[in-house]
């Protein structure tokens, strides 16, 4: 059971060495995350994008060229496409969202003759290291799906809860989150966590609860002190949220103001994919690749 990143990179240098395909690193942050993890033997790394941006920004930053592939896109869509069709031949490897947006990658991803896409459901999952918390922190939905009904946030938790289990958390814990954690028909995500708690109650795998406005969901005190008597209260693995708004404001918040750091990856596909924030840090893209190398080994 990994308690933070820093378990995660030892694991990861365990590992076979991966093939590691970057759409679009014109940037330091994720050039530079990509060298430490090729110098760590994680790695080897292929880059595609503007090749003459590419090759001035690696001098730049004095990351020599040699042990690195570089393919020439003419733009952002070209990269994509050319970035996935490398992914899909090799099994192992893993794509990594560079400066695009998430949308034109995944246009790519999701089309069925590239061979990434499976009978699931994509979503995307953002680990938190957060200095006051006692352990990783899992948040769903917060850059995919924008507005999940019921049925597809069932999927996006059988998507969390292979992905998490297989870290080594034994029985995770499920929150769903909404402002209060008392069902008022007014506020439908009340409504939908109570259903789907219900629907899920007796699953042996993890627990769940909800809905919790997010102070019960981490806090004991918080919980105690509004009579929430739950095993998730306080304690929880996954915080799922009923909106990308309300998971992408979270995870950011946590990380602009209470220094957490985030890792992002792609479920759902069958290459894992590191999909964080262009404005994330290098230690969060570092991270992503390290959780991206161990997740080859267990998809």
């Amino acid at each position: 059971m990994f308690r933070n990143f820093t378990q995660v990179v030892d694991d990861a240098r365990k590992l076979e060495t991966k093939d590691l395909i970057v759409v679009c690193p014109e940037d330091r942050a994720i050039l530079i995350a990509t060298n430490d993890a090729f110098q760590m033997g994680l790695i080897r790394p292929v880059l595609v994008g503007d090749k003459s941006k590419i090759l001035d920004l690696l001098m730049e930053l004095g990351i020599r060229k040699i042990g690195y592939e570089i393919y020439n896109a003419v733009d952002k869509k070209d990269a994509a496409l050319l970035g996935v069709k490398l992914v899909s031949k090799q099994e192992n490897s893993i794509l990594v969202k560079g400066m695009l947006q998430t949308s034109i990658l995944l246009d790519e991803v999701s089309d069925k003759k590239h061979g990434l896409t499976t009978n699931k459901l994509l979503s995307h999952i953002v680990v938190l290291d957060i200095p006051n918390y006692h352990k990783l922190l899992f948040v769903t939905d917060s850059a995919i799906n924008v507005l999940p009904t019921e049925e597809e946030k069932i999927e996006i938790i059988n998507n969390t809860y292979s992905f998490v289990s297989s870290l080594g958390i034994y029985k995770p814990k499920f929150a769903l989150i909404s402002a209060i954690e008392v069902v008022d028909e007014d506020i439908p995500s009340t409504v939908e966590a109570a259903s789907i708690t219900n629907r899920l109650k007796d699953n042996d795998g993890y627990y769940i609860g909800g809905p919790f406005s997010i102070d019960v969901a981490i806090n004991y005190e918080s919980a105690k002190t509004k009579g929430i008597n739950h095993v998730v209260a306080g304690d929880a693995d996954v915080l799922v949220f009923p909106n990308i708004e309300s998971g992408n404001t979270f995870y950011k918040s946590t990380t602009f103001l209470a220094n957490s750091i985030p890792a992002g990856l792609v479920l759902g596909a069958s290459n894992p994919i590191v999909l964080t924030s262009r404005s994330d840090s290098y230690k969060s893209k570092l991270y992503s690749i390290a959780l991206a190398v161990v997740s080859t080994d267990l998809l």
